[in-house]
């Protein structure tokens, strides 16, 4: 934990060197809720219907996909994105020779990335309350809990995209695919319900969909936690499945590294 917490203080230190991309940063979240508050306010009468049991107030059911989405971008995001920029920097090999373990290693080079991007989905959510999201403020824990369990789903996805960073040094597709798959099946925009039969299978395939659910129904409708225990539940099957795939994807990439000489490569 000591280790964790002196990488957070040192990417603080980095970013903090950087003001105005901060600004913009935040600045971007305005530029983001208010034009949603106004597209879902002229949405709402066509939506109503379809999002009873999630809110049934399409302008905060879209906020709560947005917090969602950017949860789990930076959850796929983040390991990957710092390794890269270690591999770049020239320091990547000199951490991995440290007696530290590769999983403190990962959890502090993203620490501070996740930190931040909690702290602006809490401000687009905060945002969206002052002009008008209604949200139950007795379930936020138990959503915020949700949300967690969401990230860990996703968070294996960038064990994956790392393994083949550190294997082949790039990254692929992964990403992009595992992101437009989540926010075309996850229900970011529109409920799960809403999408043809034929597609509909395949949302069950896709962990957004579960976590933002359950999320939204604590958030939005202040329903008891056991209402969600089927897809929490579901939420931790895949971070058990994934999760297992990607360690064990992690722990090959690091023996063909050592075996063909590819960590020195950077």
């Amino acid at each position: 934990m000591r280790v964790i917490l002196a990488m957070v203080r040192t990417s603080w230190r980095a970013a903090s060197s950087y003001r105005l991309a901060t600004v913009f940063s935040l600045i971007g979240l305005a530029a983001t809720v208010v034009p949603l508050y106004f597209v879902a306010g002229a949405l709402q009468g066509t939506m109503a219907r379809s999002i009873q049991g999630e809110g049934g107030q399409y302008f905060a059911f879209v906020l709560a996909g947005m917090v969602a989405t950017t949860i789990i971008t930076e959850a796929i995001g983040t390991v990957p994105s710092n390794v890269g920029t270690a591999a770049t920097s020239g320091t990547l090999d000199s951490l991995f020779l440290t007696p530290t373990p590769p999983v403190v290693i990962f959890a502090g080079l993203s620490a501070y990335g996740f930190l931040w991007t909690l702290l602006r989905s809490t401000l687009l959510l905060v945002g969206g309350v002052a002009l008008g999201a209604s949200i139950a403020w007795t379930s936020v824990p138990q959503a915020f809990l949700v949300l967690m369990l969401l990230a860990a789903a996703y968070l294996p996805f960038g064990l994956l995209m790392t393994a083949s960073q550190i294997a082949f040094r790039t990254s692929g597709p992964v990403m992009s695919a595992v992101l437009l798959a989540s926010t075309f099946l996850g229900g970011v925009y529109y409920p799960v319900h809403v999408i043809p039969s034929w597609l509909r299978s395949l949302a069950g395939f896709v962990p957004l969909s579960y976590g933002l659910r359950a999320f939204r129904m604590l958030l939005l409708e202040g329903r008891p936690f056991s209402t969600v225990l089927g897809d929490v539940g579901m939420l931790l099957l895949f971070i058990l499945v994934l999760g297992s795939v990607g360690v064990a994807a992690i722990a090959l990439a690091f023996r063909y590294a050592r075996r063909t000489g590819g960590l020195s490569q950077y």
